[in-house]
């Protein structure tokens, strides 16, 4: 009984076709296949294989290669456009932002507010949602609603301690709301 080096299992001799190293270490052929695509040695003295062994395969590694050639160019194009996804995302979220601060300049509100709720939380990023809530904070400063405001800024801060115009428009919305030690304390942050 013969068994193959790679699998373990029985060759049958006869039945299945197998070949040896030239040590005479047996395995099937298709164990084999598999083998020398990590290896053109033998698993068990790691004596070479013949040329003409590794001829009888190259239909298969070549194969193989080119699969692997492609799986790597796929992976690379899919790479790619993330990126160019990721950017085209980060354009359109600046046009938006560009949209409420026109809206801010022509007092439009309540619109920008609406436009800033309909966004979609689970498809921005943090610094996306950062900059939300810094619009939301502007906003109810602009329109004088200064517990909003601050409501909103202080989120901000929060989570990103080192942004100062959300420090600004907080500090002017405790000033606002007489609050000058509050105020004192963010406009200290500004810089």
């Amino acid at each position: 009984m013969v068994n193959c080096i790679i699998c373990h299992m029985e060759i049958r001799v006869g039945v299945e076709s197998f070949d040896e190293c030239p040590n005479g270490h047996p395995a099937h052929d298709e164990c084999l296949k598999e083998w020398i695509i990590h290896s053109s040695n033998c698993p068990l003295c790691s004596e070479p294989y013949s040329e003409t062994l590794m001829k009888k395969f190259k239909k298969y590694l070549d194969r193989k290669e080119l699969e692997k050639q492609n799986e790597l160019e796929a992976a690379l194009h899919r790479e790619k456009v993330e990126k160019m996804e990721k950017v085209a995302q980060d354009i359109v979220f600046m046009k938006f932002q560009e949209s409420i601060e026109k809206l801010m300049v022509v007092e439009e509100y309540d619109y920008a507010l609406s436009r800033l709720d309909a966004m979609d939380d689970d498809t921005l990023t943090e610094s996306k949602k950062r900059n939300i809530l810094f619009l939301r904070g502007k906003i109810n400063y602009l329109r004088g609603r200064y517990d909003l405001a601050i409501s909103s800024l202080f989120k901000l801060v929060k989570e990103k301690y080192d942004y100062p115009d959300a420090f600004l428009y907080l500090g002017r919305s405790y000033q606002e709301l007489g609050l000058e030690d509050k105020a004192k304390w963010a406009f200290d942050r500004v810089q």
